[in-house]
């Protein structure tokens, strides 16, 4: 004889495999994943910093934060002048 409905035990543990199973795919499928933010929310803590990144200071032992350099303060300032004689 089987049961007309399963137990609620196990249809709690089905919804918890279900949101383990979601919550993993969204992990994998966000460009950046679930990443610690730094300097006041403005940088991502990473091993690396991409290309379009300056590196600001460290996160841990083995994370820098990392800025994007539109949001870096000294991506405004001229380039220096390699003659000082010659105005730029």
């Amino acid at each position: 004889m089987l049961l007309p409905r399963s137990s609620t035990l196990s249809g709690h543990i089905k919804l918890c495999f279900l949101t383990l199973a979601v919550l993993v795919v969204v992990a994998h499928t966000s460009p950046d994943g679930w990443l610690k933010t730094c300097f006041y929310g403005l940088g991502k803590c990473r091993h690396d910093c991409k290309t379009s990144e300056k590196k600001k200071e460290r996160c841990g032992d083995f994370t820098f934060c990392c800025i994007p350099i539109s949001k870096s303060k000294l991506h405004t300032l001229p380039p220096s002048c390699p003659m000082r004689w010659k105005p730029c």
